[in-house]
């Protein structure tokens, strides 16, 4: 009817009549159709289009294409800029293969060298199962002794050099529930930080405080894990929600003194409201080392609090322990398709006993940040977080929550 409305109002004015509806719906219809020609379209602001052509660029450089294209990232904070290139080819044998390899570095000589081969549609997509590999070569991580009582004058620095080969299994039992399981293969080297402004680990601290300074192992690891997940979009959510657990036992293969079980759990929420441009964002993440008989864990495996992810007013690596607990909160609203604004709290702490799993004595954080978006992905942010120690500003091509 309105179609109709239409073209006798056009058809009318062509022959320079007036036009009479017969029937209220077809006077209903006129109205409408003499607004609606007078609509004007909706226009963006200048700021608009400037992050539409930024998002446009990041789809076309960091989106699923196939063949080579530039990374940014990924390697571990503190090691600068980095960047490289990924080799990418999601569409092998209809889709049915993934592969992916890169090679990226920094200024500082951070190095990781990583492939994987993924078959995610096996059994008619109810299962999975994947392979990866990857070379590490971080010339300086900071160490600043046990425990949640180690001052921020006590830091060293050391390097880490490893190398994994890993297997991933899994089925989905439902539409947001997958369980699986994971095995590999984990060596290790640790050697003299190259950091010359602080003291080595190894001079500043013995076996007994930083346990594996001295002598590494090469672990064999496996375990199950599980996943619920059902966020819109896992790369830039505004609502839905991901829970997570593994349960993963290393086992020393080289001096067997390190063998431990670790529990890894992780919650996150998001609260969305006024047309999903606003998200309350809610975390909450826990570690728990369990150690064999007569063995300890050493300190490069042991969970780490501070940084850009976690407690984002401490130096990366600040506290390490035996067990972690961090909770984070952020508020995020949208300024336009290209940018959130954000503010967030962090707490959380390392603790040695089980029985200390509670949120007393907790360190604090807080801050402000932006979230440089395309449609379905945070690819920048930028945070500065506030705590006792001072601040810290981190700029990260992923999201924190």
């Amino acid at each position: 009817m309105r179609q109709i409305a239409v073209l006798l109002i056009f058809t009318w004015a062509a022959t320079g009549q007036t036009f009479e509806p017969k029937t209220r719906i077809e006077a209903i219809e006129a109205e409408r159709a003499v607004v609606a020609a007078h609509v004007q379209p909706d226009t963006k602001d200048k700021a608009e289009r400037v992050f539409d052509r930024i998002e446009d660029i990041t789809d076309r450089i960091f989106g699923s294409t196939s063949g080579f294209r530039p990374v940014i990232g990924g390697l571990v904070t503190g090691s600068g800029f980095a960047a490289g290139v990924e080799y990418f080819r999601p569409d092998l044998a209809n889709g049915n293969i993934v592969f992916r390899s890169s090679a990226r570095g920094s200024f500082r000589l951070y190095e990781l060298i990583d492939a994987e081969l993924a078959f995610p549609h096996l059994a008619r997509d109810r299962m999975f199962a994947s392979f990866s590999t990857a070379y590490r070569n971080f010339p300086t991580l900071h160490y600043y002794g046990p425990g949640p009582r180690s001052s921020k004058n006590g830091r060293s620095n050391y390097r880490l050099e490893d190398a994994t080969f890993d297997g991933r299994f899994g089925v989905r039992a439902t539409r947001h529930l997958t369980l699986g399981g994971t095995a590999g293969f984990l060596k290790i080297n640790i050697g003299p930080g190259t950091d010359e402004r602080y003291a080595s680990t190894e001079r500043l601290y013995s076996p007994a405080q930083a346990p594996g300074i001295d002598r590494q192992a090469d672990f064999l690891r496996a375990g199950p894990f599980l996943q619920f997940d059902y966020r819109d979009f896992p790369g830039a959510p505004h609502k839905g929600g991901n829970y997570t657990v593994s349960y993963i036992h290393y086992d020393d293969r080289t001096l067997g003194a390190h063998s431990h079980r670790k529990l890894s759990a992780e919650a996150q929420q998001y609260i969305p409201f006024f047309n999903q441009k606003r998200t309350i964002a809610l975390r909450a993440k826990t570690e728990l080392s369990y150690r064999n008989t007569n063995q300890v864990i050493p300190f490069y495996l042991q969970p780490v609090l501070g940084g850009s992810d976690d407690l984002r007013g401490f130096r990366p690596f600040r506290f390490y322990d035996n067990n972690l607990l961090v909770t984070n909160l952020e508020y995020r609203w949208e300024v336009n398709t290209g940018l959130d604004m954000a503010v967030f709290g962090d707490a959380g702490k390392v603790f040695h006993r089980h029985a200390q799993l509670n949120f007393a004595d907790m360190e604090t954080s807080a801050g402000i940040g932006l979230r440089f978006k395309s449609r379905r992905s945070v690819f920048m942010r930028w945070d500065v977080g506030f705590s006792r120690e001072g601040f810290q500003l981190w700029i990260k091509f992923n999201s924190a929550i």
